[in-house]
Order: C-alpha cells, then structure tokens, then sequence
C-alpha cells in the first residue's frame, strides 16, 4: 500500500510540468540585444512523432506568438545573411512510459555566432547565448495539447527576455 501510494505521488508529481533551470539572466538578455529577430526551427525525437507530436503542429503558433509579442521572426536566408546567425531551436524529446504515459522535455535555446575574447580568430557557429528548459509527464491521448501547453509557456519566458532587453533598447524601463 505503501508503495502504491507513493509511486502515485511521484506520478502525480511528474504530471505536472515545471521549468528546470533556465538561462535567463540580465548577462543572457544581453545577448538577445541588437537582434532583429530569430530563425525558428522545431524538432522532435521519434518518440514524439509516434505520439503525433511533430514539429508542423507547433510551428504556426510559435511564430504568431513571436510576432504578435514583436520578436522579429527571420527566414532562414535572413538568418544565414546576419552576422549572428541567431536561431531559436525548440526541441521537443519524447520517452514512453508504463500504461501510455509519455514523459517529456521542451528546451529553447537561443544560438548564435560567437567569437573567442582570448583569440578573435576563433569563431563558433552556434554558441548558446540563452535557454530554457520544461520537463513533465502527460498521458498518450493528451500528450500534443500537454506538450504544446509546456511549449508555449516556454515561448513566453523567451518572449519576456526578448522584450526586456528590447524595452532597456528603447528607453522604455
């Protein structure tokens, strides 16, 4: 009984995402500064897709939410075209558990081009400058609204620092 009830706890625990620690500091923001926007670009083990959880159902709503929060949303010859290079990779990984249970990670990180301070000629394609990451656990059935619910809160913690940095820009805070 015991161990019936605990092991439920856990899973209830689980069941509900929670942020794992993010990369969200003023230093970090800083790196969001001067940025016109970012290339978005969504991807999910095979896990996921198995679960119908696929970047295409997610991608339309990621970029209406950057957009109307005013982060500049790039095309990938935009992105490729400046000098940072700057991308926003969502990865979407997927596990399968007991009785259809779907355990699940949504991380955001910011990438850019960087260079070395020691050495100036030593540049790095993709350097992450900024991240966040969700954990939690969802049933089969609901596992694209679940997962989505998790993804969009992790957009609007970007959203939040994006507009931060962007508002201190402006003169606004």
């Amino acid at each position: 009984m015991k161990r019936t009830l605990a092991l439920t706890a856990v899973l209830a625990f689980l069941a509900i995402p929670f942020a794992v620690e993010a990369q969200d500091t003023e230093w970090n923001r800083y790196t969001l500064e001067d940025l016109e926007g970012v290339f978005i670009r969504l991807e999910s083990n095979d896990a996921c897709n198995m679960a119908g959880v696929t970047p295409a159902a997610y991608e339309a709503d990621v970029s209406l939410k950057l957009t109307e929060s005013e982060v500049g949303v790039l095309t990938q010859e935009e992105m490729l075209a400046n000098p940072a290079m700057p991308e926003l990779r969502v990865t979407l990984e997927c596990a399968s558990g007991l009785g259809g249970a779907i355990a699940y990670s949504v991380a955001l990180r910011v990438q850019q081009s960087a260079q070395m301070l020691r050495d100036t000629q030593i540049t790095l394609p993709e350097a992450v400058t900024w991240f966040h990451t969700a954990v939690g656990m969802s049933s089969g059935d609901s596992a694209v609204d679940s997962i989505g619910s998790s993804l969009m809160t992790s957009i609007d913690v970007f959203v939040e620092a994006w507009s931060a940095i962007h508002a201190e820009d402006e003169g606004y805070l």
